[in-house]
């Protein structure tokens, strides 16, 4: 599914024009994101986390020439799915 095809099931399930769903969707993905990036992680009850995470530099091997390669530190951006996710409905 892409985000396109989100817009157009929310557009038909709440009679909101696409172009308003597109602008709904974009202001809560920024915020998800400019959340994680000043506190580190948001959180969605029975949905999953957000989280800021810092990777240690490693050791790796370039494929092209086989040499070792110091890989450096990284931020990541992760999502955790809540235990509750695919739980189904009895």
């Amino acid at each position: 599914m892409t985000k396109d095809d989100l817009k157009k099931i929310i557009s038909s399930e709440t009679n909101l024009t696409q172009k308003k769903v597109e602008e709904i969707i974009e202001c809560i993905l920024d915020t998800i994101i400019e959340v994680v990036k000043v506190d580190g992680s948001i959180t969605f009850n029975n949905f999953g986390k957000f989280e800021r995470k810092f990777k240690k530099e490693k050791r790796g091997i370039n494929p092209q020439t086989g040499d070792l390669v110091l890989l450096p530190p990284k931020e990541v951006f992760i999502f955790k799915p809540s235990k509750n996710i695919f739980k189904t409905e009895e």
